[in-house]
């Protein structure tokens, strides 16, 4: 007897929200209105308080095609990378997307071309990234890049390359500056699994965190030059976000240890370095941090933590004058 055919849907999609029913709409609509019809929409809402409940509710009856699964309400919620591990396990997706309340894909074709590009591969893809831009509240566009962008002039026109995805590795990915956003990042979810979900002790650039972990591990990785998605930067007056919520220390230590993580578990050279530099990089920070509290005890001991981890003449001179 041949097996039975495979009725799960090719991707999940996740959107983990709270407090922002609004802005939510608006990202749930950029996914309802893919033209790809073979996949499944979960929306996590992470304890919203009393006063947005019946706007949430009254999104789960307009959109009949979503699954909303509802978390019990905490003081400052269960974070994003515990609601996305819980709607991957409520999924069925072979491939896991996922995307910001906050945020909204652009591109209506974005699921079509990134089947295309998978099923279209002889190997097995592991993670696909694409790129998005980045807008300040006032509509300003943010310059410089941010995630994946500086990638664009690297990839030869002879590279190989599936549809308009490129093959690449870790080396050349960690060319950029930057790091995939979670909403331009599509994994594999037996390979998602493998590398043990999102951390969810990490509230702050947890996406950073599996960004690295996935180009350690991954075997064969996808990267597409398309635009995709509209990432909106956080109002630094407001705090209904990850960014803002957190202190500026509590950044640093989140920071900090996703690049620790990567120093003792990651395998590939280039992204051991990565971290290493990352990490001294962001003691460097926060020992500025502590110096502009007045906190100079505090400052010179991350200051020769980061001096150990990334040795200059200068850094030891300005260390030896907060010792």
């Amino acid at each position: 007897m041949a097996p039975a055919a495979d009725s799960s849907p090719f991707f999940t999609v996740i959107i983990s929200t709270r407090n922002r029913p609004v802005l939510f709409r608006r990202a749930l609509d950029s996914v309802v209105q893919q033209g790809f019809a073979d996949r499944e929409i979960f929306a996590i809402v992470d304890g919203c308080d009393e006063e947005y409940l019946q706007a949430y509710q009254q999104l789960e009856q307009d959109y009949d095609q979503v699954s909303f699964l509802w978390l019990q309400h905490r003081a400052d919620g269960h974070g994003q990378s515990y609601t996305m591990n819980h709607g991957v396990a409520h999924s069925e997706g072979r491939y896991l997307c996922f995307l910001d309340d906050d945020d909204h894909w652009t591109d209506n074709d974005y699921l079509q071309r990134a089947h295309a590009c998978i099923v279209g591969s002889q190997q097995t893809i592991d993670v696909h990234y694409s790129n998005q831009r980045a807008f300040y509240a006032d509509g300003s566009e943010h310059a410089a890049p941010l995630w994946l962008e500086d990638l664009v002039s690297e990839v030869e026109a002879g590279s190989p390359h599936i549809n308009d995805s490129f093959y690449v590795d870790a080396d050349f990915l960690l060319l950029s500056e930057g790091f995939a956003h979670l909403n331009c990042s599509i994994f594999s979810r037996d390979f998602y699994q493998a590398i043990g979900g999102m951390d969810e002790s990490i509230r702050y650039e947890n996406d950073r965190d599996i960004f690295l972990r996935s180009i350690d591990a991954a075997d064969v990785i996808l990267y597409s030059t398309r635009v995709m998605s509209r990432h909106n930067i956080p109002d630094g007056t407001m705090r209904l976000n990850m960014s803002t919520a957190a202190s500026a220390v509590d950044k640093k230590l989140y920071q900090i240890r996703v690049f620790d993580k990567g120093i003792c578990h990651c395998k590939h050279p280039s992204v051991l370095q990565r971290c290493r530099l990352g990490k001294t990089y962001e003691l460097k920070h926060l020992t500025e941090l502590l110096v502009n509290r007045s906190d100079y005890a505090r400052a010179a001991f991350y200051a020769r933590e980061a001096l150990t981890n990334g040795f200059n003449l200068r850094w030891l001179g300005y260390t030896l004058f907060l010792s």
